[in-house]
């Protein structure tokens, strides 16, 4: 019932250019928001909930311009935003390989941007590209908390990096990072709605459907 009622909600925020805002009704495209809506949308839909196709089909359109678009600014999070974009586009099944090849070879990527790009290129099919990326990248992120712009955080870094790889099939450099997540996670701090959910979606990408045994042993 929740998931039906935010895809139903999510109407009310997607502008009529196929973008969305970052309140209902307002006429000004939240970037990030975009990002986060479409791929709120595709991960429902691969699970079998029913996603209008007018929806996703005007969001696919809006983000491929964006895409084409972009340039680079100053702000921290403008090339990451450019990734996730990229990266969306690429779970849409639309990856936009020439606004791919042209982030990556921006000057001074960052690492943040770097692992999110590379999501995109191991979901379009192009896993040597990614595996090339990441090769000397670390896990490593110094602890930050953004309030807006990409809504970041350290670990919300950390469970993208995970996703990423995840697609990459790199399962014993995922496990540390599900440690890492779990650890955190189970402290007694605040995190924010977007860094929990994206740490809780990435290990739950990262289990999947595998084989896992009934029995487990534990200590208290």
């Amino acid at each position: 019932d929740n998931v039906n009622a935010t895809i139903d909600r999510l109407r009310s925020f997607q502008r009529s250019t196929g973008d969305f805002a970052y309140w209902p009704g307002q006429n000004y495209v939240n970037e990030w928001g975009t990002n986060y809506a479409g791929h709120f949308l595709l991960e429902a839909q691969k699970l079998g909930y029913d996603v209008s196709s007018t929806i996703l089909d005007r969001w696919i359109k809006a983000q491929h311009k964006l895409s084409r678009e972009w340039q680079m600014r100053s702000s921290r999070y403008d090339q990451v935003t450019q990734a996730y974009r990229l990266y969306t586009l690429a779970l849409a099944n639309e990856p936009s390989l020439g606004a791919m090849n042209r982030l990556r070879e921006a000057q001074q990527l960052n690492d943040q941007a770097a692992w999110r790009l590379a999501a995109a290129y191991a979901v379009a099919g192009k896993s040597d590209v990614a595996k090339e990326m990441i090769l000397k990248l670390s896990t490593d992120v110094e602890d930050y908390t953004e309030l807006s712009g990409s809504y970041g955080s350290a670990l919300r870094d950390n469970a993208m990096m995970l996703e990423t790889l995840t697609h990459m099939g790199e399962r014993q450099k995922g496990g540390a990072l599900v440690q890492v997540l779990s650890n955190q996670l189970s402290r007694r701090r605040w995190y924010g709605t977007h860094t929990t959910s994206y740490c809780l979606l990435a290990i739950g990408k990262f289990v999947g459907n595998q084989d896992r045994s009934e029995n487990f042993t534990f200590t208290y």
